[in-house]
């Protein structure tokens, strides 16, 4: 057996010797008397014995034979009355003389101890000091601290004894004093020694109704009331404690508020009560003690206490009603968002007032966010919460909620006819204008024309894309933060096609946002799910449940986390799954259907293309691809995508969460990387002329009626130009990088000083001489200055619809706030970028400027209109003349386009420029992709197109295929003028140009800035200038042929 917390006792003791002793033999006439013998208690290990045996009348017996003996040994003769023990081992002994003789026999004894002498304890079995209990002796701790008076000794305390009593007593009859008085026992011979080894423990405790509750699997305790008098706290000690009341309120901590003492029967100093003061309407308390300052009666520490949390909440409960849809909808259920501002308890559906509709379904989200689908029954539906209905778990009754009424409408007939009919028209468009770009980029890989040109590849190309952007503009003006016209928004919902926006195909029908965690059934499936302030579920059962975990009460943190007061501003992804309220879905439904879309459109890009390739390889006449060069579509398909990457990543921005915020960040950058490249290629290309010229035929002396001149004023003076690649003639770059420049006008060289523009197949009339009239004419700085700021429309177009898709994606998800400042925004660019496009005419078409200045003018005034509803109920009328504006935009560029593809299929005929040949050329290109090679002469003996001449090396003219009077007039007209100034076969060539001056009559004017006469000679350098000129004409006029 271990011991421990050795106990020390200190046991005083008086030793006295007894000196002498007499004994009378037990009936019998004999008397033995010890003149010598051991002392009781002895130290010595020998005892000598002399003694005397008297007989009747005290005379000595004379004749008497006696013996001895010692202990238990035998006895021996000791006739001379003396008798000497050695070698006595310690302990009691016993010496017993047996008297025999004429008057009888006798016998008597003698006791004594050998030992140290007094107080002794050589073992636990062998001591003077009794210890009665849960204890013993510790034989070895004796010391000794005055000899035979005082002795120092421990005590040990079983440890399988926490606490009881011990009774120390002393032994009897143990020593004696110096007179020989054997010790006897008195009253402080004895002690009683209480001892109490257990842990003192306190349980502070609140009288606070406590409530079990299921928290995420696990049943907690909860302690909450809304009642002031409850606020008590009590310390109860397993012990009484020496500390005083005011001791105890110091080492007490709080949260919130003060702890005042409350007088009362404390038992014994095991009882402590305090009263909790100067609290708010809603708080979570929590109290602490320190039990280091405490010690209890016995002299030990407290156990150290957990604190104790509660929540005191007086205020009773509001609610607020919401939507995920805007507050009218066409959908037949109507998610309906119930949230109050704290968990409450005993909440379900049948408490929900509704009116005009029925419950569909009802899905607990959590105790404090509900979510319901009504089914509409009217055109208006009302939701509400009545008051009084359900209770928090402080047991405050909630407020009466909002009212939450949402319009029911069908999908307006004038919504769904405009819709179908532009949908309709723009891909009828799409497919007429795709076949004629193959057909055409057919015919010119062929060879078919000899002197391509660039309204062949891009004039219907870059009027379709421009109807793309317009739509798109609109389809996302649905997502502003105002509150659109039915007639509108439908149409505009079912344009989102032009982003692309759609569901995606693992999305089963109509994907409203759903409740996250909810069940199909109805039933609650909450994170706070079943109270059990009555009973238990009898179907719960405790003992699958951790014994640490079940009935644990809640942690300050746990409190604020299901308990505190939130914000009661409702949010729609309260019922939105993750992927809606996040942005992910509609990252999700832009980002993979224009990948679908646009992967699908460059895959078809690169199939025609290496087939045109393959067939060029083995042709004998060598052209170009037309529209199909790469990467000519991928940037028409980059300037459409803008605005749908800025969308997808503003929506995932908005959502917040840690790896949305990074994608929506890189997506963003990506676009601005876009926009910055574009710049610098504007800037560094362009606008310093690196890489492009524009040149423009200038007309000077040409006098114009009122209306034309409002017509220059208003949509640009109509001059024919021409972008050519710096340092290389038919660049194939032109095509390639002409979506950002081709249809603008840039900083201008003019070809020519002057020129008569009344009638150019007018002869006669004197050549007006000039120094570089055969050289480029630099522009006045004005006109630079103009064509550089022209030049930067693509950029500012692009800039606009970037930001109108992050505007769209960051108010994506608020389908029920309005706000100004993006519609400011917007309206503001859109202004400038009106202002701009009839300030700077940046178009070198008169029909694209009009027709993008009406599309720019119907955008202005829809943002109009939206500001004017941020502030105006909206109405039918509102909703059709927005429908309007789009008509009109719209029909202008379909209008535009129609006659520009009508166009583009008459210049297939060089030859006569006609519709419906033209149309059956178009029709010849799109069947040479399955056309062998060896059968494409048989085209040529059929249609003249392939018939046409492609050497151009030697004159660098084209051929004279055909000079009929059905050839337009301008190429027959540079022809002959050609041919009257170089053949060598013809009249010579003039060594004065004085000579010339009736074969030019019909193309100079009359007149020249800076030289009122003709210069006296020409030389050859400026024969061949002049026919640099001429090439440069050409080019101009073939590639506008009209303005």
């Amino acid at each position: 057996m271990g011991f421990f917390n050795m106990s020390c006792l200190i046991l005083l003791s008086l030793v006295f010797s007894v000196l002498s002793f007499k004994g009378n033999c037990d009936d019998s006439q004999f008397t033995l008397k010890f003149f010598k013998a051991p002392h009781p208690f002895s130290h010595l290990n020998s005892a000598k014995f002399v003694f005397q045996v008297l007989g009747a009348a005290n005379v000595t017996c004379s004749d008497c034979s006696i013996t001895c003996k010692l202990d238990d040994g035998s006895a021996s003769d000791c006739g001379g009355r003396k008798i000497l023990y050695s070698g006595l081992q310690d302990g009691n002994h016993s010496f017993g003389v047996c008297v025999n003789g004429s008057q009888g026999a006798a016998c008597t004894s003698y006791n004594w101890t050998v030992g140290g002498g007094g107080f002794r304890c050589s073992s636990v079995n062998d001591c003077n000091l009794l210890v009665y209990g849960a204890g013993q002796v510790v034989p070895s701790s004796l010391t000794v601290v005055e000899p035979n008076l005082k002795y120092l000794l421990l005590v040990s305390i079983s440890s399988a004894s926490r606490y009881g009593r011990l009774v120390l007593v002393m032994d009897t009859n143990f020593c004696t004093d110096a007179a020989g008085n054997p010790f006897a026992r008195s009253q402080n011979s004895s002690f009683y020694v209480h001892y109490d080894q257990r842990n003192v423990f306190v349980d502070l405790r609140a009288h606070v109704p406590e409530k079990l509750l299921q928290l995420r699997s696990e049943t907690r305790t909860i302690q909450a009331t809304n009642n002031y008098n409850n606020l008590k706290v009590y310390l109860y000690f397993s012990a009484p404690i020496l500390n005083s009341s005011t001791e105890i309120l110091s080492s007490l901590s709080i949260s919130k508020g003060t702890l005042l003492p409350i007088t009362g029967e404390n038992h014994g100093n095991r009882r402590f009560g305090f009263m909790v003061a100067n609290i708010s309407n809603i708080a979570i308390i929590t109290i602490s003690f320190d039990a280091n300052s405490t010690i209890s009666r016995q002299g030990t520490l407290v156990s150290p206490v957990a604190p104790v949390t509660f929540l005191y909440d007086s205020q009773r409960t509001a609610v607020r009603l919401s939507t995920t849809c805007r507050m009218r909808t066409r959908e037949h259920n109507i998610p309906i968002s119930i949230k109050f501002m704290k968990p409450v308890f005993g909440f379900n559906s049948s408490l929900i007032s509704i009116s005009g509709g029925r419950l569909q379904s009802f899905h607990e989200i959590s105790r404090s966010i509900y979510a319901a689908a009504i089914q509409a029954d009217d055109d208006v539906v009302s939701v509400s919460v009545p008051e009084n209905v359900t209770g928090d778990v402080a047991g405050n009754k909630n407020l009466a909620s909002n009212v939450l009424r949402v319009r029911h409408y069908t999908i307006p007939v004038i919504s769904s006819v405009i819709s179908i009919f532009v949908t309709a028209i723009f891909l009828l468009t799409c497919f007429t204008a795709g076949l004629l770009t193959m057909s055409t980029a057919s015919l010119q890989s062929v060879g078919a024309f000899s002197r391509p040109s660039s309204s062949l590849s891009s004039d219907p190309t870059r009027i379709l894309f421009r109807s793309a952007c317009h739509i798109q503009i609109f389809a996302l003006s649905r997502w502003l933060p105002v509150t659109l016209p039915v007639e509108y928004y439908e149409f505009a919902r079912s344009m989102e096609w032009s982003i692309p926006y759609f569901s995606l195909p693992w999305e089963t029908g109509h994907v409203q946002p759903v409740m996250m965690g909810s069940s199909p059934t109805g039933t609650s499936n909450s994170f706070l799910s079943r109270t059990y302030d009555r009973v238990i579920s009898r179907s719960f059962q405790p003992n699958k449940i951790a014994a640490a975990v079940y009935g644990s009460p809640l942690t300050p943190v746990e409190y604020r986390s299901f308990f505190e007061s939130q914000s009661i501003i409702p949010e729609a992804e309260y019922i939105s799954d993750g992927l809606h309220s996040n942005g992910w879905r509609n990252f999700d439904r832009s980002m993979f259907w224009l990948a679908v879309i646009g992967g699908s459109l460059i895959l078809l890009h690169a199939f025609l293309f290496f087939i045109l390739k393959y067939k060029k390889r083995d042709s004998e006449k060598q052209g170009s691809y037309g529209a199909l060069i790469f990467p000519r579509f991928e940037i028409f398909l980059v300037i459409v995508a803008l605005p749908c990457i800025c969308q997808a990543a503003a929506a995932l921005i908005a959502g917040g969460t840690p790896s949305g915020v990074v994608v929506g960040i890189l997506l963003l950058g990506v676009v601005a990387f876009l926009l910055l490249s574009l710049f610098l290629f504007l800037s560094v290309g362009i606008t310093f002329g690196k890489l492009l010229q524009y040149k423009e035929v200038h007309r000077e002396g040409q006098q114009f009626h009122w209306y034309q001149e409002l017509i220059r004023v208003t949509l640009g003076p109509g001059k024919r130009g021409q972008w050519t690649w710096k340092n290389e003639a038919n660049s194939v770059y032109l095509t390639m990088f002409g979506p950002l420049f081709e249809d603008l006008r840039g900083p201008p060289k003019y070809m020519v000083s002057q020129i008569s523009g009344s009638n150019l197949s007018r002869q006669g009339g004197p050549i007006i001489a000039s120094d570089d009239e055969t050289e480029d004419a630099e522009a006045p700085f004005i006109q630079k200055l103009f064509g550089i700021l022209r030049i930067y429309y693509t950029m500012l177009e692009s800039a606009r619809r970037a930001t109108l898709g992050i505007l769209a994606g960051a108010y994506l998800n608020n389908n029920n706030t309005s706000s100004k400042t993006p519609i400011i925004i917007l309206l503001c660019l859109t202004s400038f970028q009106l202002f701009f496009l009839v300030l700077k005419k940046p178009f070198i078409k008169k029909k694209v400027q009009l027709v993008e200045i009406i599309s720019l003018s119907c955008e202005v005034a829809m943002f109009a209109t939206c500001f004017v509803l941020l502030d105006k109920e909206f109405s039918t009328t509102i909703g059709i003349f927005m429908l309007t504006l789009f008509l009109i935009g719209f029909l202008a560029q379909m209008s535009a386009e129609g006659y520009a593809l009508y166009e583009q299929t008459k210049q297939l005929d060089t030859s006569e420029n006609k519709f419906f040949t033209g149309l059956k050329i178009a029709s010849v290109g799109f069947l040479l992709y399955f056309v062998p090679q060896k059968l494409m002469k048989s085209f040529e003996s059929t249609f003249p197109v392939f018939g046409l001449c492609m050497d151009t090396s030697t004159t660098g003219l084209p051929c004279d295929r055909n000079s009929s009077s059905s050839e337009r007039a301008w190429p027959r007209q540079l022809r002959e003028m050609a041919k009257a100034s170089f053949s060598k076969d013809g009249s010579k060539a003039p060594t004065d140009p004085s000579s010339s001056k009736s074969k030019w009559s019909g193309l100079w004017g009359t007149k020249r800035s800076g030289s009122s006469s003709l210069d006296s000679s020409l030389d050859y350098k400026s024969k061949s200038k002049s026919k640099g000129l001429y090439k440069d004409l050409e080019a101009i006029f073939a590639s506008n042929p009209r303005m």
